[in-house]
């Protein structure tokens, strides 16, 4: 691999970290834990960062470390993903991304990469909590679920209470 090829995904490494940290990430704001990303190249141990997740808050260190949760995956699939352009949860189930420790945190951990490029990443205003958000798309989702069967179930009532 090309020293400017490496370079490049150093970049959007460090730039995806830089951008994380120097903003509290609302979809993160009920954990605490401690993340550690391993990065191989060509099968030889390369990048490693530490990040401290405090209720959306995060803490950024290039360095090996106790954690809650490894993440060990190539450099090129980690440009893939801190690009969009590859989904972290998929990468672990085709087995391309392992992960050790609590396997909650990759969820949370997929929670701060962004959208395919051309899609947008919905995020609660600032007004509201992430849970607020949810539970409004929820009942919203329900609403109109139940309006769409409240005739199926209408005539099933009017059965049984013919009988």
């Amino acid at each position: 691999m090309s020293t400017q090829a490496t370079r490049k995904r150093t970049d959007l490494s460090e730039e995806f970290f830089e951008r994380i940290s120097a903003t509290p990430q609302p979809l993160l704001h009920e954990v605490s834990a401690t993340i550690r990303i391993d990065l191989d190249d060509d099968h030889r141990q390369g990048m490693v960062w530490l990040l401290r997740v405090d209720h959306g808050r995060v803490h950024v260190a290039r360095r090996p470390g106790r954690a809650d949760a490894v993440i060990h995956t190539d450099r090129a699939l980690f440009e893939h993903l801190v690009t969009g352009e590859a989904n972290a949860l998929t990468a672990a189930l085709r087995g391309r991304l392992r992960m050790e420790g609590d396997l909650r945190l990759l969820v949370a951990f997929s929670r701060l990469m962004p959208s395919p490029p051309g899609r947008a990443t919905t995020v609660p205003t600032a007004d509201r909590t992430a849970k607020e958000a949810a539970r409004t798309v929820k009942t919203a989702g329900t609403a109109s679920r139940t309006a769409r069967v409240s005739p199926a179930v209408a005539r099933m009532t009017r059965k049984d209470s013919a009988r």
